[in-house]
């Protein structure tokens, strides 16, 4: 049986847009990315079936001119190159582009086809369908970091934006005592119940397809992540520092530095005077530390 064509599609962009962009193509077009490092850019590949009727030029198209009337910064549409591959070239090219990672020394984040490196004492396998939840991302790699030493046995967590469930997962394997997954997409909710199991979580936990509101009547969690875009902490932070108990962490993350002025403020607003600010390249976390009444 002959092996199928696909078309590769090739898209250069600037590092901040490619969160965004990513996600719009895993959502809408294919689940197949790879990722490079050219000119100081990231280069998204994809891949379609050269038979699909999918008319992916004029969806991405259509997004980059959203995207180009929204953000200042995005100042011209990317051109698309495609070339017409085998179904073998580009699993081999997509396996080849997601390996395990090692960070903050002993936490391995790896796909279910590469090894554990021998540091590694925490080891969290994904199913990467996802663009942004195999460790390799700033925001992803910090909030892994933060929690790797700020949670505890027996602490409670409520991890918004579950994404992939990846620090969930580590959230387990340190031991909290109940983990709260939630996403507004329903294909991260399925793909964070699969890794769920892949890595064999055993705390008690719920995983849930919504945003905010299904934390209505919940007690205070020891520690709340939210690794997300500003306008969606913005929306929703009032009631984040709420659901952090007193003397607990919360943690925001997926922001820049020209974000930190609208997040400062609503935290201020909300007595919580007490964080830090830890950056990897042009991205930045806080872990915010609620006093203790």
């Amino acid at each position: 049986m002959p092996n199928k064509e696909f078309i590769e599609v090739s898209v250069e962009l600037p590092h901040q847009f490619v969160d965004a962009v990513s996600d719009f193509i895993s959502q809408n077009i294919s689940t197949g990315l790879v990722f490079e490092e050219i000119n100081n850019n990231a280069v998204i590949k994809f891949y379609v079936q050269a038979d699909n009727d999918e008319n992916y030029n004029e969806k991405l198209k259509f997004y980059f001119q959203s995207l180009k009337e929204l953000h200042d910064d995005f100042t011209q549409i990317p051109v698309m190159k495609d070339r017409v591959v085998e179904d073998i070239e580009w699993e081999d090219a997509y396996r080849e582009s997601v390996k395990a990672v090692l960070i903050a020394d002993d936490i391995s984040v790896r796909p279910p086809w590469d090894e554990k490196p021998s540091a590694a004492i925490y080891d969290i396998i994904i199913e990467p369908k996802m663009a942004f939840g195999t460790g390799s991302h700033e925001t992803t790699r910090s909030c892994l970091e933060i929690l790797r030493h700020t949670l505890k046995p027996d602490m409670t967590f409520l991890d918004m934006g579950c994404g992939s469930g990846i620090l969930s997962i580590l959230a387990d394997q340190l031991k909290v005592k109940s983990i709260k997954a939630i996403d507004y997409d329903q294909i991260s909710v399925e793909n964070t119940i699969e890794n769920f199991k892949l890595n064999n979580v055993t705390t008690p936990y719920e995983a849930l397809y919504g945003s905010i509101e299904q934390c209505e009547n919940d007690v205070p969690y020891d520690s709340v992540c939210a690794n997300m875009i500003k306008n969606a902490i913005l929306s929703m932070l009032d009631k984040l520092c709420l659901l952090t108990k007193p003397g607990g962490i919360l943690i925001l993350s997926g922001l820049l530095e020209e974000d930190l002025e609208e997040i400062e403020e609503t935290l201020f607003r909300c007595s919580m005077h007490d964080f830090e600010i830890i950056e990897d390249n042009e991205w930045r976390s806080l872990i915010v530390r609620k006093k203790s009444e």
